[in-house]
């Protein structure tokens, strides 16, 4: 099932404008803490341009101070695009991936298509032979192609 972005999280009301300004969008965010430090996991994607390694470094550095001077805790900071074959895990990516080729299983078999459109509640799915309304709550996995 497809889980619903959370908005609430710290790290992304931290940094959502700057990669906003940027035309980049947050696909998830993984934070792992323990008594004194952390790690913050954050996988990132631009529809507009390709998220290359040096843009990665010069985003690092600025999403690091950002974070350094605002959360309370020692971490490491990891960013990520991701990748060929991603895992759609949250309905907010549909929105980001409209247009996209997909793999979709409802049942136990999986379906290629493209992802035409996104609404809050589903998203409509077009293979060769038809077109359909799909919910989020009946989609058991779905990953880039």
């Amino acid at each position: 099932m497809i889980k619903y972005f959370d908005k609430n999280n710290e790290v992304f009301n931290l940094i959502k404008d700057l990669t906003g300004r940027l035309n980049v969008e947050i696909l998830e965010i993984n934070i792992f803490r323990n008594k004194n430090n952390g790690k913050i996991q954050i996988v990132l994607y631009s529809k507009n341009f390709s998220l290359d390694i040096d843009f990665l470094t010069d985003l690092h550095k600025i999403i690091l101070l950002i974070l350094e001077a605002n959360l309370k805790y020692g971490f490491t900071l990891e960013l990520s695009t991701p990748g060929i074959d991603r895992k759609i895990k949250s309905d907010r990516e549909f929105k980001i991936f409209e247009g996209k080729k997909i793999k979709l299983m409802l049942d136990n078999e999986f379906e290629e298509g493209f992802i035409l459109e996104s609404k809050p509640k589903s998203f409509i799915f077009k293979t060769d032979s038809k077109e359909v309304n799909v919910f989020y709550s009946d989609v058991k996995k779905a990953r880039l192609v």
